[in-house]
């Protein structure tokens, strides 16, 4: 019950997206390797079934602004995965496209570094975390 209590009070937070996020006052850009080349993959292959299902969800995606239409020379395929419901997710398989990416390295400190800086504390703050 206090779940769901929790749901309506943050109701915005949990609702469907209705369409692309606003324009923001920075582009996000993927860093490439020297000299890499567009990724322009085949789609995969699905069955009849599979393919209709696919159709729908990219039209109902479009239709409610969830995606839009790009002339970019990129394209990686997409997967339909299995929902444990028996629903279907469209996931997009871009191993390829990682390969061409430059990988920008923020090691995870290990927790017994962090444990022994905050030795002798009595106080933490979110900032220690």
């Amino acid at each position: 019950m206090a779940l769901e209590e929790l749901i309506n009070r943050y109701k915005e937070v949990f609702k469907e997206p209705e369409g692309l996020p606003p324009i923001r006052t920075h582009d996000h850009t993927i860093p490439m390797k020297e000299g890499a080349q567009a990724i322009n993959l085949r789609p995969y292959r699905y069955s009849g079934v599979q393919k209709d299902i696919l159709e729908k969800m990219v039209d109902e995606m479009l239709e409610s602004g969830i995606i839009q239409q790009s002339n970019n020379p990129f394209t990686s395929p997409v997967v339909l995965v299995k929902k444990k419901d028996g629903s279907w997710k469209l996931c997009v398989d871009y191993k390829a496209l990682n390969q061409l990416t430059i990988k920008e390295k923020f090691p995870i400190p290990l927790v017994e570094e962090l444990l022994e800086e905050l030795e002798g504390a009595t106080i933490f703050s979110k900032v220690d975390l």
